[in-house]
């Protein structure tokens, strides 16, 4: 009961944060045939119930490396493939695997470029608490570059992962990106 309970509350947040970021955009232009690729690294740190379900477990700490590709389509948006993995302490070694493909939007393109993103895809878990495992997952990110030309940028970029699953991750760290076919 108390799975379920969990599962239906970061299924409602993750939904209610979805809405608000896609409301909250503003006009953008990125370029169409841009491609992308980020690599980042930062804090992680992950939720998920114990095994009588009554109480939350988290890390004493953790981190997490990723790497994203992006190719545009329109003046907006551009198809994201995003993949990241982390080592988590306390209670025992744990790690996580992520994999997922969705859509980013740029709010804004000047010399500070806030951005979000969504996508699915699933995540392997294992080590510490876990059973090692795959679920299914929703990501949702967001962030901001701060552009040092027209070919690379760095920035702050942060990454919340759940559905109606156990485990929610989320992830916040520094982020560098190249980009080229901007013409």
């Amino acid at each position: 009961m108390r799975r379920a309970r969990h599962a239906a509350s970061v299924t409602r947040r993750l939904v209610v944060t979805t809405l608000a970021l896609t409301v909250a955009a503003g006009e953008a232009v990125a370029g169409d045939g841009e491609n992308a690729v980020s690599a980042s690294a930062g804090f992680a740190t992950y939720a998920t119930p114990n095994e009588m379900e009554d109480a939350t477990l988290r890390p004493t700490g953790g981190g997490a490396l990723a790497a994203t590709f992006e190719r545009g389509f329109g003046d907006y948006a551009a198809w994201r493939v995003h993949g990241a993995g982390g080592v988590y302490g306390g209670g025992g070694v744990a790690t996580i695997g992520l994999v997922t493909v969705g859509l980013s939007y740029r709010v804004d393109v000047l010399r500070y470029v806030p951005y979000v993103a969504v996508g699915i895809g699933g995540i392997v878990r294992s080590g510490g608490p876990f059973e090692t495992g795959l679920e299914p997952v929703l990501e949702l990110a967001a962030g901001v570059d701060w552009l040092r030309g027209r070919d690379r940028s760095w920035g702050l970029a942060g990454s919340l992962t759940g559905f109606a699953s156990d485990t929610t991750t989320l992830t916040i760290g520094l982020r560098s990106t190249w980009r080229w076919g901007y013409f």
